[in-house]
């Protein structure tokens, strides 16, 4: 069965099914039979943003399966697999402020892992689950699910330096002894569940990430949002979805060094600021507004760590004096930046 045809808009960061392969290859499985199945092409191993088709996944997955059966692959696949292999998302959810906001910086770059790829925020009673979202038969295939859950439990851990999931359920049947997934997951594990989610308690949402660093992630972001304009299928975002995403990016790499001057991001985005600027209002903003709320929301991160004095946080969102940060602060806040982080600081 060729499954190129079922996906032939959808790609994947390639760099994940090369670890497939080496982890196949370890286990005592032929890696030119694993690369001939899948149709992997072995040049690309060395360019850590060449993508491939979901289809080799799923064909991997297949391969697998099939050739360990006296192996948990799931599991065994998540310990194994390195972080790095997932791209410039294994960056940013660790630097973000707290559980909350990785959760948002997921559902906006998630899809540079994998285009079919998203996220759902459910609830239950005080809990509250995130839950892969993809093609139906990537979801009935339930290891892939086992395995994507595994590695968000593990990056969201080591950015909070403390366990924060307090549960997983799947919604298909254990396929391995569920004392396995209970080691790997170090959680309660339960199958044949209403839904496949990571839960979490509300309280654990805002508590601060150790690993925050709204800098780096300011730069990251950027380098992101250029990427997924890249990646994505055509008509994937909606055009106004697409257009704010790519100003805000810019406006972001540009803070700093210009204060976000309007023709520095036109030239980023190859308009005048003119056409910029029409486009913008025809999809009901303005180009202050994304400035603005850039600025406000990027003001909360950087006040959190306070590594970086008020003056700094000024500089970094492109003010050329304290006096004009501390007017645009109290608009967004009514508070002063000291008396703000003296209160979110410690949350």
């Amino acid at each position: 069965m060729d499954d190129s045809q079922d996906f032939p808009a959808h790609t994947a960061l390639a760099a994940p099914a090369f670890a497939y392969v080496d982890f196949g290859v370890r286990h005592g499985l032929a890696r030119d039979a694993l690369l001939t199945a899948s149709g992997l092409d072995e040049s690309l191993r060395t360019d850590p943003d060449a993508r491939c088709s979901i289809s080799v996944f799923m064909v991997l997955w297949r391969e697998l399966l099939s050739g360990l059966p006296d192996v948990v692959v799931p599991v065994a696949l998540a310990q194994s697999l390195d972080d790095s292999v997932l791209g410039v998302i294994a960056q940013i959810i660790p630097r973000a402020d707290h559980l909350q906001h990785a959760s948002e910086l997921l559902d906006r770059y998630v899809r540079l892992t994998d285009t079919a790829l998203g996220s759902r925020r459910i609830e239950r009673d005080d809990l509250i689950g995130h839950q892969v979202v993809h093609r139906p038969e990537v979801i009935a295939m339930r290891f892939p699910v086992e395995l994507m859950l595994a590695v968000a439990q593990r990056i969201l851990g080591a950015a909070s330096s403390a366990p924060l999931a307090v549960e997983v359920t799947f919604a298909h049947p254990a396929g391995y002894p569920v004392a396995a997934y209970e080691s790997l997951f170090g959680i309660p594990v339960r199958f044949d569940q209403p839904d496949s989610a990571l839960w979490f308690s509300r309280a654990s949402l805002t508590v601060p990430f150790a690993s925050r660093d709204p800098v780096t992630r300011r730069y990251l972001e950027a380098f992101a949002a250029r990427s997924l304009d890249a990646v994505e299928p055509a008509g994937s975002r909606a055009p106004e979805t697409a257009l704010l995403d790519s100003v805000r990016a810019a406006v972001l790499e540009e803070l700093a060094t210009s204060g976000a001057d309007l023709a520095r991001v036109a030239k980023r985005l190859a308009m005048s600021t003119r056409t910029l600027q029409r486009r913008l209002e025809e999809f009901g903003t303005s180009y202050q507004d994304l400035v603005d709320g850039s600025r406000a929301a990027l003001a909360q991160s950087l006040l959190r760590d306070t590594a970086h004095s008020i003056t700094d946080v000024a500089f970094e969102l492109g003010y050329a004096d304290l006096k004009s940060f501390y007017r645009a602060f109290r608009r967004w806040y009514d508070a002063t930046p000291a008396a703000w982080r003296g209160k979110h600081r410690a949350l």
